[in-house]
Parts: C-alpha cells; structure tokens; sequence
C-alpha cells in the first residue's frame, strides 16, 4: 500500500494555471512543475479518488521505437521489458506494470492524460530543445500486441481533446475591418480570431513583435508597447488542422496575417514570401524574417500551399 496518499494523488487535466504551449528546460523542471511526478519514467500514476492507480501524465519523447506521434493521434508504448543499458526492448511487457495498469485505469474512467513532448520525439511536432506541456488527450484504446522487437508491448492509442477543451485561448480579440487583396480589389470586413495562445506569445518575443514578412513594428501604446499576431500556417482545428506548435507559427502584422490566411500570400519550402496580388504581372517575392531559435517546418508551408491550390515549392 501506499504510505502517502496525498504524495501520489493524481492530478487530471490542466495544473494550475499552465497552458498548453508551455516551455520547460529539463524534466525537473517539468516535475517542479507538478505536470509529470517522475523524472526519469515516461508515465506519471498517482491514486484517484477511489484509491485505485490511474495515469495523470505522459512523455513523449522516442522512448520506445514503436511509439507513433501524429499531433492529434498518438499511439503510444507502455512501460517495463527493456534493458537499462543497452534501452533496447528484451521482454514482454505486461498489465501489472504500475503504469500500464494506471493508463488501462485512466482509459476505463475516462480520465483526461497530459502529453509532454521531450526534444528528441518526433522532429515535426517537438520542441527544440528541452520539453514542452501539449495539452490534455484521451486514451481511447488499449490492447496486448507484438512490437518491432518480437516482443509483447502494452500499445495506447490517445486522441488530443478539442481545442475548445484545452483552454488555448485565454485572450481573444475579434480584428475587423481588414483589407483584403483579393482581386477584384475591393475593401472586405473580414471577422476572425486572434489566437494568442503560449506558442504565439513564445514566437512573437522571438521576433521582438516585428513582422515576419513586412518588418513591421506596430506600436500601440504611449509606453512603446507593441502589438503583432501569432499566425498559424496551418489553421489550427477541424479536419485535417494543424497543431499549435513553434514550427506551425509565424509573428505577423494584422495586414500580412490576414493576407496569409486567405492565401493572398504563401510561403515556399525555401522560405520565401510570394505575394500572389501584386502590382504587375510577375508576384513580388522576399525573404521571411527568421531567428535562429525559432524552426520552421515545411509540411506545414506545404499544408497552406495544397489548402489554396498552389503549385510551387
């Protein structure tokens, strides 16, 4: 039995006031911040409240070779059957496992799992460095199956809730009264929201609030305080959307996110800004404004291009 059941109780869904998009530099600081209650396992259980085990956490970060990552869909490896040394696979896995049994638990109950994502996991939707809280999943099935090392592995499948569940949008603003260069060349009220979630807030001091495309610094306020928008090359949600991660995330002004949006302005693998409704027969091109630290990657510039039905690379 468990000594202290106020030390091992688990917690579900967010911790305080930690929003998805998170950044932390190493597991302890990941533990520190009561989002996973192990340092080193990949599976966080603690008591419900029912005193029975039940996984509150996991990390994801290519700890086992069968693990599948697609953002929205994760097929996940239990714990147990490796070799300390050597990290490869050399037994079955089993249910007994405390955190096998807390993930079946979690699945059973219907409990919320929050995913840590470790730089090492999967390039496309890792951070690049340390670890990252990506919001809460639900595990939607469990079974017994042989893993590419012959061996018998305990395999989750977990679907990320919906964004309208994960508390992405503390603050929201409605921009109106955009223009939009659509030819015929008209003025357009376009009404939309400005997702400022923790992954655009990261972006946009990376940039120092200045336009990606134009070089634009919006200054609002008497202070010198400035304003710029996080916008998703990928739009977030629906079928088929793209994830709130740094490489899906550009710090645009409002003209030029807009303009993004609605395809007027489209980026090439080389990282280059066509404007598709420029002056002339020939669409102006320029290079996007890029930091070292923040990566930006090509399926989801090529996601934007396939939505628009543009042929370029």
């Amino acid at each position: 039995m468990v000594a202290n059941r106020d030390v091992y109780r688990a917690v579900f869904g967010h911790v305080g006031d930690i929003l998805p998009g998170a950044l932390f530099e190493s597991r302890w600081d990941v533990k520190g911040a009561r989002l996973h209650k192990a340092e080193r396992d990949g599976i966080s259980w603690g008591l419900d409240d029912e005193d029975q085990r039940a996984a509150d956490a996991i990390v994801l970060s290519k700890g086992y070779e069968d693990d599948r990552d697609q953002w929205d869909e994760v097929l996940y490896t239990g714990a147990g059957g490796r070799d300390e040394n050597t990290g490869r696979q050399v037994k079955d896995q089993t249910w007994d496992n405390f955190g096998n049994a807390g993930l079946r638990r979690s699945q059973n109950k219907g409990y919320p799992v929050r995913v840590i994502r470790g730089s090492t996991g999967e390039k496309t939707y890792s951070p690049a460095g340390g670890y990252r809280y990506d919001g809460l999943y639900q595990i939607v099935n469990s079974r017994l199956e042989q893993g590419k090392a012959g061996f018998q592995i305990c395999r989750f499948e977990l679907h990320r809730l919906p964004d309208n569940e994960q508390e992405l949008t503390p603050l929201e603003e409605q921009v109106q009264d955009v223009l939009c260069g659509v030819p015929p060349r008209q003025t357009t009220t376009v009404e939309r929201i400005v997702r400022d979630t923790a992954v655009s807030r990261r972006v946009k001091r990376w940039h120092d609030y200045t336009c990606q495309i134009c070089g634009l610094a919006l200054t609002v306020g008497a202070d010198g305080a400035s304003y710029a928008e996080g916008a998703h090359i990928q739009a977030l949600g629906g079928q088929g959307g793209g994830p709130d991660v740094d490489g899906n995330v550009l710090c645009l002004c409002p003209n030029c996110h807009v303009r993004l949006d609605r395809g007027a302005l489209y980026l090439t693998d080389g990282l280059r800004v066509i404007d598709r409704y420029a002056e002339g027969s020939t669409p102006r091109s320029v290079s996007l404004r890029t930091v070292a630290q923040h990566r930006i990657e090509q399926r989801f510039i090529r996601a934007h291009r396939r939505l628009w039905r543009i042929v370029s690379s």
